[in-house]
């Protein structure tokens, strides 16, 4: 099919699927994920999503949820290309900045504040990618599972004809006083190239009072996220289960994809937290911030999952170089 028609093709699919994102209502989306799912339509993982993910010759992704079934499949497939490329080779800059804010008061507040940003560029033509499974769970997020391609980064900044750029972002922010707070900000964006009818994937994710704000788009269309709670499992005991040594932990309260990426972003973070250039503003920076200093870094690496764990609504995960 000529790329003008099919471009054509995917754009009426995602006008539907968007119409039929609109008409869901949240309040019966709590009640499919907290009742109807558990008892009627809720079904293991297949035992293949923890095994291919360790898996070095094939990559995971994974779509958002109740898209229509074709269009699920390519973002998912784009999303498991973008996660194999930055696992191939990615640049990693993070500006870490510590210190206490002390006002005179009875307390004095510390603040963590990290700012991390990851480049990743390839080469691959997205139309020759080799979907081996696919898995729909409960809430009509597709996971497809590709072989793992061959990309060629030398030359990616040299031919643009199938070039595709994953930029992500992770910010945190901690503050510990009188209480304590945190923030957590996530942007995934993947650009392809102009020949390809998906020429654009952006998701951002980050915290509110209720939970968690979402904002995913597919080209210039913005996907209606549906508000209600996602849970996988039935309640038990290991909801209240926290990992050691290495694991990376996210709830699944707000779909698999969110999860997914926050653990792999957050295990990337830890990864490199003993590196980078200590830049000390002294131990009085002023009479409000104390013991100021910060910790610049740049790298380029490659990772690896490790280990992966589904357990209590939550996803556990561990990466190594």
């Amino acid at each position: 099919m000529p790329i003008k028609l099919l471009l054509i093709s995917i754009l009426i699919t995602l006008t539907g699927s968007l119409a039929r994102g609109q008409e869901i209502d949240s309040c019966l989306l709590v009640k499919d994920a907290l009742v109807d799912v558990l008892s009627s339509k809720h079904r293991s993982f297949p035992d293949w999503l923890r095994e291919q993910a360790l898996n070095n010759e094939s990559c995971i992704g994974i779509s958002d949820p109740y898209l229509d079934t074709d269009l699920a499949i390519e973002q998912a497939k784009i999303r498991a290309v973008a996660l194999a490329s930055m696992q191939e080779e990615l640049a990693f800059r993070s500006i870490v900045d510590n210190y206490v804010c002390d006002t005179g008061g009875r307390y004095a507040t510390t603040k963590f504040v990290s700012l991390t940003n990851i480049i990743s560029v390839a080469n691959i033509d997205l139309k020759s990618v080799e979907i081996l499974k696919t898995y729909t769970s409960p809430f009509d997020e597709v996971f497809v599972l590709i072989k793992r391609p061959n990309f060629n980064t030398t030359d990616s900044l040299r031919d643009t004809t199938n070039t595709i750029k994953i930029t992500a972002d992770l910010l945190l922010n901690e503050t510990k006083g009188k209480g304590e707070d945190s923030y957590n900000f996530i942007k995934f964006h993947i650009q392809n190239s102009d020949q390809y009818p998906i020429k654009k994937l952006n998701y951002c994710s980050y915290n509110t009072k209720s939970g968690k704000n979402i904002v995913s788009k597919i080209n210039q269309f913005e996907i209606k996220f549906p508000s209600g709670r996602f849970r996988y499992q039935a309640f038990q005991a290991q909801d209240t289960i926290h990992y050691q040594n290495g694991f990376v932990e996210a709830s699944l309260n707000y779909s698999f994809w969110n999860a997914y990426l926050d653990v792999i972003l957050n295990n990337l973070m830890l990864m490199i937290k003993d590196g980078g250039n200590v830049k000390s503003l002294g131990d009085k920076y002023n009479e409000m911030f104390k013991n100021m200093f910060r910790v610049v870094d740049y790298q380029q690496m490659h990772f690896r999952i490790s280990n992966l764990k589904v357990e209590g609504n939550r996803l556990y995960m561990k990466t190594t170089f």
